[in-house]
């Protein structure tokens, strides 16, 4: 009787903590200094008549910053635990937003300002909350694991209609990010500090003794040397240089051709669904066809985004579908692969690799979009060197090998000591 309770109480601490995680996503950095950053760009470049690279050069170091807080974050969440962490992080991801409210048309200061957004935020980043939903769960992990990442997609669906897009629209660009930082401080603070749980001490210990029998794979520094690895990192730094890329500049880009505000406000909220839908639909199709040839699908699909966005910018909401099922895939399946070809025992270096090379592109794709525009006028030399990267990655991931580890593979190291290579 009493493990019957013990079991339905940890289960509604999980269900309570995946929920917090989707709620803190969705007003996390990952949306409002990130995919959402288009909708700042046209009216900041208004105000202060400043060139488009000018503008966007703020989320160039957005996106480099966090390749900088990456291995930060996961000290302070290691030595700390999550919930510490992230309910600290949250308040001071409010005041950096507010600070820009107080943005001068200085190039320095408005920068800086913008660069303080993921430091200041720094464990709302999403394996933070990962981390976090992680200890409650086994058997529906990945479950769980998806609805946390939801919240990524939920919040850029509804931020841009609800909040940013009818704040600029009514006030300007300086009291929608002040709206965010009142709900990022007054709404997810309070969700996430009442669903965020921990274990306790003792089954806290009990998580980490099962992890460690059911840990396989291959070491970090042989997992470097492996063929598969480089070519990771490589088609993912190509993704990186067109994916963000591409979802910060689309609304400027049909700004240019011609868009309403309102018009690229639903584009921004079409985008995110896109992106919604792919969170929840690639992790079931990985599950049952082969996951580089379900990201070579999803980046031929953003190749064509790229070419109807420079030929047929009225079929943009068909565009920002596909950049959305883009970006929501590449995360799903970054993770389902590092299991399957590296396993568990260096999982988190591994992905922190990846992923700190992934924004490392980010970075440099961001300023080439915006520098091309001002090269050129528009966004046409950009978004057809961006269609031939998307292609080149969808081509590098044909070359993937078979996976390492069969599904399975966990379970099987709960009966032997290591799982060897194939």
């Amino acid at each position: 009787m009493a493990a019957t309770v013990q079991t339905s109480e940890a289960t509604r601490s999980g269900i309570l903590t995946t929920l917090g995680a989707t709620v803190g996503l969705a007003f996390g950095p990952s949306v409002i200094s990130t995919l959402t950053s288009g909708l700042y760009i046209p009216p900041i470049q208004n105000e202060f008549s400043w060139t488009r690279a000018d503008v966007s050069f703020a989320f160039t170091i957005v996106a480099y910053m966090v390749v900088l807080m990456s291995p930060l974050q996961g000290f302070l969440v290691d030595r700390f635990g999550p919930r510490r962490v992230i309910l600290t992080s949250i308040p001071l991801f409010g005041l950096s937003l507010a600070a820009l409210y107080f943005t001068p048309p200085n190039h320095l200061v408005y920068y800086m300002l913008w660069g303080l957004t993921p430091v200041l935020g720094v464990g709302l980043w999403p394996i933070a909350y990962l981390q976090a939903v992680t200890p409650w769960f086994d058997r529906k992990l990945g479950l769980s694991l998806g609805c946390a990442n939801a919240g990524i997609g939920l919040g850029s669906t509804l931020l841009p209609i609800l909040v940013i897009g009818p704040m600029i629209a009514h006030y300007n660009w300086r009291y929608a990010l002040l709206a965010l930082a009142a709900l990022v401080v007054f709404v997810s603070w309070p969700i996430v500090a009442f669903c965020l749980r921990e274990p306790s001490a003792i089954d806290a210990a009990a998580v980490k003794a099962r992890a460690a029998k059911r840990s396989f794979g291959i070491p970090f520094d042989q997992a470097m040397r492996d063929r598969t690895f480089v070519l990771l990192n490589v088609v993912f730094f190509l993704l990186g240089l067109t994916a963000t890329s591409l979802s910060s500049q689309q609304v400027s880009l049909l700004r240019d051709a011609g868009w309403s505000p309102a018009e690229t406000t639903t584009l921004a909220t079409t985008f995110g669904l896109g992106l919604l839908f792919a969170r929840v639909a690639v992790g079931f199709v990985i599950d049952h066809v082969f996951a580089p040839r379900v990201m070579m699908t999803v980046s031929i699909g953003g190749a064509v985004a790229c070419l109807l966005y420079a030929t047929h910018p009225e079929l943009g909401y068909i565009s920002a579908l596909l950049v959305g099922f883009l970006l929501g895939a590449e995360f799903d399946v970054l993770a389902f692969l590092i299991k399957r070809y590296y396993g568990s025992v260096a999982y988190g270096r591994i992905y922190g690799v990846i992923f700190g090379v992934f924004y490392l592109g980010s970075g440099i794709g961001i300023n080439a979009f915006a520098r091309l525009h001002d090269a050129y006028g528009n966004y046409h030399a950009a978004l057809y060197a961006a269609a031939g990267v998307l292609a080149a990655s969808a081509v590098l991931l044909v070359m993937m090998p078979r996976y390492r580890y069969a599904v399975g593979a966990d379970a099987a190291a709960s009966a032997e000591p290591a799982v060897q290579s194939a």
